[in-house]
């Protein structure tokens, strides 16, 4: 499975913060006085960034939800033979979609063919057709002499004792901004406008969702901007120069809205 690349299509773009964003880390020691909330930063430059993990994941949530609702009413929810038909081994509450069944089914299924899955058996794994990069901050603010990590101090209220536990929160803070890419292998060309627009419509309901932890709270309001989307066949890694072309020149930021309402001008329809 996943074993042909026709070729592939790169997305790039910045993710700019409109709250504060808090995304976070395993601390190995704890300090008196430190802080027991720290987010997620690069071991070499000391930077926070966002992991392809957290990102990505985030995408197929968002989209399984938006697809779990196409389903008809006997198929919508969670159990073995509803969308959401697989159940987290280490949290029996949880439940996914993944479809493992066949070939055909993953192949044909928008979820799992995008963002891939595992399956219940050695070897039935299907490799995502999407690739997403760790975000790092832009230049901007690599250069920056000012802090881009915060503390934000918040108290949680006991409901039934009234007591309050107040305790350091750190964040990222509203207008720092990160540099992504993603990369989507072309593995069938009738498929892929379809997983393209499933891809950045999964980007415009993250904007109106949250990423990272603590969103029912306010953090994690993120805008998105897309620079350039360039288009590379087989041919051109193979030495042909003349076989990469660039659908969306990097000029300027487009908000991914608009890429959506351009898409079959910018993809073909």
């Amino acid at each position: 499975m996943g074993d042909v690349i026709i070729g592939k299509i790169i997305v790039r773009g910045k993710i700019r913060l409109k709250t504060g964003l808090h995304i976070g880390a395993q601390r190995e020691t704890m300090e008196i006085g430190g802080i027991d909330n720290p987010v997620i930063k690069d071991p070499i430059t000391g930077l926070p960034y966002i992991p392809g993990s957290s990102l990505k994941g985030k995408l197929r949530s968002l989209l399984e939800k938006a697809k779990n609702a196409e389903q008809p009413l006997e198929k919508r929810g969670y159990g073995e033979d509803k969308f959401f038909n697989r159940k987290i081994k280490d949290k029996p509450e949880m439940w996914i979609h993944a479809c493992d069944k066949s070939y055909n089914e993953i192949k044909n299924c928008e979820i799992c063919r995008l963002f891939g899955t595992s399956g219940q058996k050695k070897g039935d794994n299907f490799p995502a057709r999407v690739l997403v990069r760790d975000a790092f901050v832009t230049e901007k603010f690599r250069e920056s002499e000012e802090d881009i990590v915060e503390i934000k101090y918040e108290t949680a209220i006991d409901r039934i004792t009234s007591a309050a536990n107040p305790r350091p929160m750190e964040r990222v803070p509203p207008g720092v901004e990160f540099e992504f890419e993603i990369v989507y292998n072309v593995e069938d060309e009738d498929a892929k406008n379809v997983d393209l627009k499933n891809l950045f419509s999964a980007m415009k309901m993250l904007e109106d969702d949250y990423l990272g932890g603590s969103g029912s709270r306010g953090y994690g309001k993120v805008e998105i901007f897309i620079t350039s989307v360039i288009e590379r066949t087989r041919e051109y890694y193979f030495g042909n120069k003349e076989a990469e072309k660039v659908l969306l020149a990097q000029n300027g930021e487009i908000k991914v809205s608009d890429i959506l309402e351009k898409f079959n001008e910018i993809f073909g329809a």
